[in-house]
C-alpha cells in the first residue's frame, strides 16, 4: 500500500508562486491520499474482522465480497475516480498513478 503524501512537504517543493498546475496536483494528491487512508483502514478492519476480534459489518461484508469477486469494493470506489476496471487492473492503475505523483 502506497504511503500517504505530505501535503505540507510538497507546498514547500513548489515554492511561494503555485501555478494552476500545482494546484490541481495538491488537489489530485489530497484526494489520493483520502484513499489510500481508507483502504488501509478498511483492510485492517477487515483482517480484524476475520480474526474474529471485531464484529463484521455490512460496509466490511462488502469490502470481503467485492474483493472476492475481483471487484472495487464501494467505501474506495465513492474516493476513486470513476471506472469500469477489475479490481486487478484498477490496482495497476492505482499503482501507475502514485509511481507518476513520485517522478
Amino acid at each position: 500500500m502506497p504511503k500517504v503524501f505530505d501535503l505540507d512537504l510538497v507546498r514547500k517543493h513548489l515554492g511561494q508562486g503555485i501555478s494552476p498546475t500545482s494546484v490541481v496536483l495538491l488537489q489530485e494528491l489530497e484526494r489520493f491520499n483520502k484513499l489510500v487512508i481508507r483502504m488501509a483502514r478498511s483492510l485492517a478492519e477487515l483482517q480484524r474482522a476475520l480474526a474474529g476480534e471485531v464484529g463484521m459489518s455490512s460496509e466490511l461484508d462488502d469490502v470481503a465480497r467485492s474483493l472476492f469477486l475481483g471487484q472495487i469494493p464501494n467505501i474506495w470506489r465513492k474516493l476513486a475516480p470513476d471506472t469500469l476496471k477489475s479490481l486487478g487492473n484498477w490496482m495497476l492503475y492505482f499503482l501507475r498513478r502514485f509511481n507518476q505523483y513520485t517522478t
